[in-house]
């Protein structure tokens, strides 16, 4: 059964806004445990930009060509991570991709605004991100920021392609769709963890501060849901780079409610 970290005041602030930062904080020692694991994956890909580098929990550099390692899977598979995830998306449930944001010192680049769903092969379209600070994410260093309240409608938005090598992403929410003055930052220290919807809007400045902000992200789903490879496969003809049609899943709790999850690929 799933122990409950959050309070019933905390889930109904979830359903509203969007997105939590539970009390739960990740110990020290893990916290340096991870970022001592960071600098081993940075060494390994010493020929990918820092920015982002995804599926760091892949061993045979699936996605974007990244030589990842199983530390990753064991630090996203934490048992209190899945218990409150287990309170906001269900007991059955599916990791299908981790990705770190290193938003160098000086020039990490921005993120703009947009929503996760745009581009995941899912349906029907249900993912849970758990975003973990490796640094303290100050209001100068490029925060996470997020349009409260813009999951509720369980619509993915009209995105237009805007070009630029200064994004992480270059798929944005058009704007007409949102009010950006009632954004609000995600200040965290490192060990804090937030809890974000797949339907969030989100993005976050440059970093031009001289310190790095990373965090690392872990990617789960329903397993009501079905992960759709083919579908995948056909995304990926946009980015090639995601590999969204070779994730590798885990059923990290419960069972395979959907039925049709494919767990052989990209193992």
């Amino acid at each position: 059964m799933t122990r409950n970290f959050l309070s019933k005041v905390e889930l109904q602030a979830y359903r509203n806004k969007g997105w939590i930062v539970p009390s739960y904080r990740l110990p020290e020692t893990l916290v340096e445990e991870m970022r001592v694991e960071y600098a081993a994956l940075l060494a390994r890909n010493a020929h990918l930009e820092s920015d982002i580098m995804l599926a760091p929990h892949q061993i045979n550099g699936g996605s974007q060509g990244v030589i990842g390692s199983e530390k990753w899977l064991e630090f996203a598979t934490r048992p209190e991570l899945l218990e409150i995830a287990a309170q906001l998306i269900g007991e059955d449930i599916i990791l299908w991709g981790t990705t770190i944001f290193g938003k160098p010192a000086h020039n990490g680049k921005e993120t703009p605004w947009h929503q996760d769903g745009e581009y995941y092969p899912i349906r029907p379209l249900e993912t849970l991100t758990i975003w973990i600070p490796l640094d303290d994410v100050t209001p100068e260093n490029g925060p996470m920021r997020f349009i409260p309240g813009s999951h509720r409608a369980r619509e993915v938005f009209s995105h237009s392609w805007v070009e630029g090598d200064n994004k992480t992403i270059n798929l944005v929410c058009d704007a007409e769709q949102f009010d950006e003055t009632t954004a609000e930052d995600l200040i965290l220290e490192a060990g804090q963890v937030s809890f974000h919807d797949v339907y969030m809007i989100h993005g976050s400045r440059a970093n031009r501060t001289d310190k790095r902000r990373a965090a690392f992200i872990v990617r789960l789903m329903p397993a009501t849901s079905l992960y759709d490879h083919a579908l995948g496969a056909e995304i990926g003809k946009q980015h090639p780079a995601q590999g969204y049609g070779v994730r590798p899943l885990y059923l990290v709790r419960g069972r395979d409610v959907n039925g049709n999850n494919n767990f052989s690929i990209g193992h």
